[in-house]
């Protein structure tokens, strides 16, 4: 919806690319595309998935590549692992070229899967089949702000999908195909309704540089 079928001619970078197992399919539509990553031994596995896309180790919050370059930039599961969004926010919003697209999620606080509450109290009683990683949760409204503070312009905030999915394929996985058939109409027209969407499980901000 927000990228563009044939990236003939553009640039895209993926900030947290992780092992960039999906950026094969936007190399094959012609974007020209830089994958950063904090972690070595993600970026070895993307070298190896993607051969002919440039892949550099470095934190979000700095990120050496050149300002007002990249047409397009997505962080993809980023934001939750940081405490302080708002420096890497600023990073995207850099790179990107004047009207340069952002496509950004997060993790909203109040989503309905409950999984904030559910991340602090693992920590807390250290349970062992959850795993041990302090996550951070954001408002509808902090998102904005921070966007804003960043530089950014045009900003829209969605809400991606609802339920309780997480856990049913967690308990009772048996379920998950008759669940999910039936959830996704709901949720196509609940997840990103007003009021509603603060109940999402995940944010995407669209944003322009």
């Amino acid at each position: 919806k927000y990228i563009p079928a044939d990236g003939t001619g553009l640039k895209m970078a993926d900030i947290g690319c992780g092992t960039g197992y999906h950026l094969r399919r936007y190399q094959e539509r012609g974007f020209e595309i830089t994958g950063v990553d904090g972690s070595e031994e993600m970026l070895k596995q993307a070298r190896i998935a993607n051969p002919g896309i440039e892949f550099i180790q470095t934190d979000v919050d700095s990120i050496p590549l050149p300002s007002e370059t990249y047409d397009y930039a997505l962080c993809i599961e980023v934001l939750r692992y940081l405490p302080d969004i708002l420096p890497s926010l600023k990073e995207i919003k850099r790179i990107l070229k004047p009207n340069g697209t952002a496509l950004i999620t997060a993790a909203p606080v109040f989503q309905a899967n409950l999984y904030p509450i559910v991340n602090r109290l693992t920590l807390a009683l250290k349970t062992k089949n959850l795993t041990q990683l302090k996550q951070f949760f954001h408002s509808y409204g902090e998102l904005l702000k921070k966007s804003e503070e960043a530089g950014f312009k045009d900003i829209e905030i969605h809400g991606v999908y609802g339920g309780f999915s997480i856990w049913f394929e967690r308990i009772v996985p048996s379920i998950m195909p008759a669940y999910l058939k039936t959830w996704e109409k709901i949720d196509d027209k609940t997840a990103d309704a007003p009021v509603l969407k603060n109940l999402s499980n995940m944010f995407l901000i669209v944003a322009k540089a």
